[in-house]
């Protein structure tokens, strides 16, 4: 069991830093802070605060950030405790400045009180790979609905229900989905590439009698939120979604998701929004289609096929919309209905 040890702590932005714990290069690496705030909202940004100095009964001593994941405040906030990146947990009184953060709608100040809790990440290096079961293209996916295996340079999806889960129209969901990094701080400005494919419906899964030729999906980027079932209140993202036709969509959701307590039906949402749309994507059901995704602040940017489909802004994306902020978060797959699937030669970096 982890030692819990009592001490006050003083963050400042100016602070020396503990040379023995972060080398030259680290300490010029970028901080991200995700504040949780009381009402609910949450704000997102780069930081210029680099240690803590900490006050014990015996010494004085100074944290280099990066050595803590977390910083929650006690109802009192006075005192919190303090996740270290090795488990080890603190607690102790606090005595805050306002923290600026420099964020996509522009440089703020949040004063301390209104804080519920800090979360700390790097914006430098990789991208975190995520917690799911699923290894590939250097993240971890986790499955939702029906399976997935690798099969040479291919993630697929295969005709078989996810094991426990309740499949089909008058059930939680319909769709082979895969998802990593959801509502992931450090995922907020990256790029994404990979060759994405729908191979229509296998006849030895199509309970709804679907043609086989039935064609649809959505990459899902800044996912803010997500849920399995489609009865969950929490859908929030950027969708680009496909048509078998040829059509295709930027969309946005905040809360998105089915108000029954089992099926489709009575789909509700707290702020969707269209910010584009067109016709005249060629599908190629073999090869695929070579996707390439940037978002970085409020501009996103969309390549098929090497031609660029899109270059717009969003300036709401900072905006709390049913306590959904849509500035961060990872990647999410999802094929409509039955339609199979896959990806090949995944990548994604930070911008």
């Amino acid at each position: 069991m982890k030692t819990v040890v009592f001490f006050k702590v003083l963050l400042l932005t100016a602070a020396t830093v503990g040379t023995a714990w972060a080398g030259p290069e680290k300490e010029k690496a970028k901080i991200v802070l995700t504040l949780d705030l009381l009402d609910g909202s949450r704000v997102i940004g780069m930081s210029g605060i680099r240690t803590v100095p900490v006050q014990t009964p015996y010494a004085r001593i100074n944290i280099p950030l990066q050595q803590i994941r977390s910083i929650r405040m006690d109802e009192n906030h006075q005192t919190a405790s303090i996740e270290l990146q090795n488990g080890d947990r603190i607690k102790g009184s606090m005595n805050l400045d306002p923290i600026e953060l420099e964020t996509a709608f522009g440089k703020v100040s949040i004063a301390t009180d209104l804080i519920r809790t800090a979360g700390v990440a790097w914006a430098d290096g990789p991208l975190p790979k995520g917690e799911g079961s699923l290894p590939f293209g250097g993240v971890n996916w986790v499955p939702w609905r029906m399976q997935f295996e690798v099969q040479g340079d291919k993630l697929v999806s295969l005709p078989k229900v996810r094991p426990g889960f309740n499949y089909g129209h008058g059930g939680n969901g319909r769709g082979a989905t895969l998802v990593t990094n959801i509502d992931n701080a450090e995922w907020k400005d990256y790029s994404v590439e990979f060759e994405f494919g729908m191979t229509g419906v296998d006849p030895m899964f199509n309970p709804h009698q679907l043609p086989l030729d039935f064609r649809s999906a959505s990459i899902l980027f800044h996912v803010a939120d997500a849920k399995e079932s489609w009865n969950e209140r929490g859908w929030s993202w950027y969708a680009l979604t496909f048509g078998g036709d040829g059509s295709w969509s930027v969309s946005c959701d905040y809360n998105g998701y089915c108000q029954t307590r089992s099926g489709f039906g009575n789909p509700t949402s707290e702020g969707r929004r269209t910010l584009a749309e067109g016709k005249g994507l060629k599908h190629d059901p073999q090869a695929g289609n070579k996707i390439r995704i940037d978002v970085c602040g409020t501009r996103m940017r969309i390549w098929v096929d090497g031609e660029q489909l899109l270059d717009i802004r969003d300036e709401r994306m900072g905006e709390a919309i049913g306590g959904k902020i849509l500035d961060h978060g990872g990647i999410a797959l999802t094929w409509g209905f039955e339609c199979m699937g896959w990806i090949r030669h995944f990548s994604a970096k930070r911008l």
